[in-house]
């Protein structure tokens, strides 16, 4: 039976978003976009994520739950400023520059894309760091 929990892995604040991404196997991403617009809309997302913080218990050092395929991050290679477009371009596998061209028409048009690249940067993880090599022992 899968049980909601709290992740301790990937976290930006208590794990309550990668948690329920890793329950309904979605990127936390899309549950930390959620709670970020109700938050700003209103005010409810603060007290839902306050109160899932609240009664999700923590899962220690537990490994992500199997079947969780590809996550959204920030792109190590294709990076202009935060990596931003690079990652969404790898996730959707599309040409980053499509996404670049419209973060520019939204912040343009209002101020908005910079606005929601900004939350974007703060939201996503990072690239996944390349596993370090041994370094011989010199005696």
């Amino acid at each position: 039976m899968k049980r909601l929990h709290r992740s301790s892995d990937d976290r930006k604040i208590a794990g309550v978003c990668a948690g329920l991404g890793e329950y309904f196997e979605l990127d936390p991403v899309f549950f930390r976009l959620f709670f970020l617009f109700s938050i700003l809309f209103g005010g409810l997302g603060a007290i839902a994520y306050i109160m899932l913080w609240i009664l999700v218990p923590l899962r220690e050092g537990a490994q992500p739950a199997a079947g969780g395929g590809k996550q959204l991050r920030l792109s190590a290679q294709e990076r202009m400023i935060g990596g931003v477009c690079g990652g969404l371009g790898e996730f959707f596998e599309l040409d980053p520059v499509l996404f670049r061209a419209a973060f520019l028409v939204l912040a343009v048009i209002g101020g908005l894309g910079i606005l929601l690249y900004v939350a974007l940067w703060l939201l996503i993880p990072g690239p996944v760091a390349a596993p370090r090599r041994k370094q011989p022992h010199r005696g």
